[in-house]
């Protein structure tokens, strides 16, 4: 009781702790370790999720599979980072190629991601997350999920139109395979965890 009312705040924390152990079984069954760039999760009931400074989910989950790849997603956003300042000649080649590829992307939600600069970003993201889930869900699945997603709508579509020409652009320029979270660095990690990705 604060200030003559009464707050009941356990359906919130009830949902928090729903996805806390929806993650930690999913961690469980799943080898995530050399996805995890960061190991600092907060469960937000009423937030976006989002990467930096901290990875933070919220309560609207739709399924286990579904919050596996938001949790992936948002793994990606630290690689990406990490990437954009560890191979700044790779990150400005493939941000040259994408745009030169997408003349024009969706930034409306839930098509798109606000800005063309976090559109075109996430044609990068959402190409890592749908093949880190297709490693263990199966590729299939993996696509379906993706294209199923509301969010972020209109790119999943065109990263699954166009998936062939962009992983090739992404091994050229070394993005991928993805280098595991196991094999960075301490000086590595730091770059991930910056709030932005490098200018490209």
């Amino acid at each position: 009781m604060s200030d003559g009312i009464e707050i009941d705040l356990s359906e919130a924390r009830k949902s928090a702790e729903l996805v806390r152990d929806v993650l930690r079984r999913l961690r469980s069954n799943f080898d995530l370790t050399p996805y995890e760039f960061t190991r600092s999760v907060r469960i937000a009931p009423g937030e976006i999720p989002h990467s930096h400074p901290t990875l933070t989910l919220n309560t609207m989950i739709r399924g286990e599979e579904q919050l596996l790849c938001t949790y992936l997603h948002e793994q990606m956003h630290w690689y990406v980072t990490w990437y954009s300042y560890a191979n700044r000649p790779g990150w400005q080649a493939i941000s040259e190629a994408i745009k030169h590829m997408m003349p024009s992307v969706p930034v409306q939600f839930p098509q798109g991601a606000h800005t063309e600069a976090s559109s075109y970003l996430h044609i990068i993201i959402n190409w890592l997350e749908v093949e880190v889930a297709a490693a263990l869900l199966g590729r299939a699945e993996a696509m379906k999920l993706a294209a199923e997603n509301f969010v972020y709508s209109g790119i999943y579509e065109l990263v699954l139109q166009d998936w062939n020409n962009l992983e090739s652009l992404y091994l050229k320029h070394g993005l991928v395979p993805i280098r595991p979270a196991t094999e960075f660095s301490n000086e590595d990690l730091l770059l991930a965890a910056r709030q932005d990705e490098a200018e490209g």
